[in-house]
């Protein structure tokens, strides 16, 4: 329902948002993890076990803590401010060679991404009439979706064509950064993951500031209080 969409603009907003944000995610760690593993730890498979596990831990994790807290007063600040965390998980992996620390960043990234979508999912339960959801959420996830096989194949050809080569010909730029990401295979996906979650972090933090989100977390009381400011 492309026309609800348009005429409920917090919902689209935040429906394009999800779109970018699943266009960078792809492009980082949620897409990219198995090559910088593989290519960090000289195709060590066990290792990619590992943080792969780590992956569904996290998931697990955030789906139990969200079952066990309080629903938030204010979904929309939550589901942009763990947004935006979500993407340090890829800063502290382009960091670090420390298989515990990929580990570590796997949990926390999504733990996070697990608490994200059970209060962005309950908030368009919220605020999509019953009778229309099916239309509605087939619609947005088409719109916010579509991003991600884009992602998919762009981040193989950035990987292998651009940051790959990049991080394994020597120059003044490669010598700088190989300080900061090291060098060998899997330190171009590195610097790709770094670049993916200061964008993502930047994106969805200064989402806060938009207002045309907060009508989202307005309630049936709040809406009445701003038509009868004098009641």
């Amino acid at each position: 329902m492309i026309r609800y969409l348009k005429k409920h603009t917090a919902i689209l907003r935040i429906t394009l948002f999800l779109a970018v944000i699943n266009f960078l995610a792809k492009l980082g760690n949620d897409g990219m993890l198995s090559p910088f593993i593989l290519g960090r730890t000289c195709n060590n498979q066990a290792m990619l076990g590992a943080v792969e596990s780590s992956v569904a831990v996290g998931l697990l994790a955030g789906s139990l803590l969200a079952t066990l807290m309080k629903p938030a007063k204010k979904r929309i600040p939550l589901i942009f401010i763990t947004t935006g965390l979500i993407f340090s998980g890829n800063i502290i992996l382009s960091f670090t060679s420390q298989p515990w620390l990929w580990c570590a960043a796997s949990v926390w990234s999504y733990l996070l991404a697990a608490m994200m979508n059970v209060n962005l999912d309950t908030l368009m339960r919220e605020k999509v009439p019953t009778e229309m959801q099916g239309r509605v959420f087939s619609a947005k996830s088409t719109l916010q979706n579509f991003t991600i096989p884009i992602a998919l194949l762009l981040g193989g050809l950035l990987a292998d064509t651009v940051f790959e080569p990049f991080m394994m010909t020597e120059s003044p730029a490669q010598q700088a950064l190989s300080g900061l990401f090291g060098t060998g295979k899997g330190t171009g996906i590195g610097l790709m993951f770094f670049i993916i979650g200061i964008s993502g972090m930047l994106i969805s933090f200064t989402r806060l500031r938009k207002p045309v989100y907060r009508e989202l977390d307005r309630t049936e009381t709040d809406t009445l209080q701003i038509k009868l400011p004098n009641a």
